[in-house]
């Protein structure tokens, strides 16, 4: 699923763009009644008082629509975070363990529960290793065995995997 499949994000993306063209709208109208009042200026009022007459509206609309376009910009960015997909590895699951220690806001994100890997993303890269002959088959079902006791997982799903992995290794040893 790519970012832009993900409703809010279009909505936050597309009023964002919106808020920046309006912005820039005004700034343009604003810079335009700035000139006209130039122009249109009677001799004995200041130029100052003149000026700011023509502008402070547009200011105040531009503040606004600034501020605006800030916490969509904002919330863009949460928005892209959380839809993105975050790669599991255990490595960024400690780092991210250790901020939570020390970082009451790191802690209420729960990023080193997101980063973790799985019980399946393990057995995953058990099966890789095995299935490239990287460890050996009494080395690969003392690791299965371990994952699964520690997870507590069924034995039929321990079974359901040697076989599966089994069949994959005897297809690959085929070629």
């Amino acid at each position: 699923m790519g970012l832009l499949d993900d409703g809010k994000v279009k909505l936050l993306l597309g009023g964002f763009v919106l808020s920046l063209f309006a912005l820039v709208g005004i700034a343009g109208v604003g810079l335009l009644a700035a000139l006209s009042a130039l122009g249109t200026a009677p001799a004995e009022a200041s130029l100052v008082f003149v000026l700011l007459n023509a502008v402070v509206p547009y200011l105040v609309a531009s503040a606004l629509v600034g501020m605006l376009s800030v916490f969509l910009l904002v919330g863009l960015a949460v928005a892209v975070v959380r839809s993105a997909s975050v790669p599991r590895n255990d490595r960024l699951a400690r780092l991210a363990r250790l901020f939570e220690r020390y970082s009451s806001e790191a802690r209420d994100l729960g990023l080193s529960d997101r980063l973790e890997s799985t019980t399946e993303d393990r057995i995953e890269d058990l099966k890789q290793e095995y299935v490239e002959g990287e460890i050996t088959e009494l080395e690969y079902e003392r690791r299965l065995q371990d994952l699964m006791s520690e997870e507590s997982v069924s034995d039929e799903r321990v079974r359901r995997e040697r076989d599966r992995t089994d069949r994959q290794r005897d297809r690959e040893f085929e070629w």
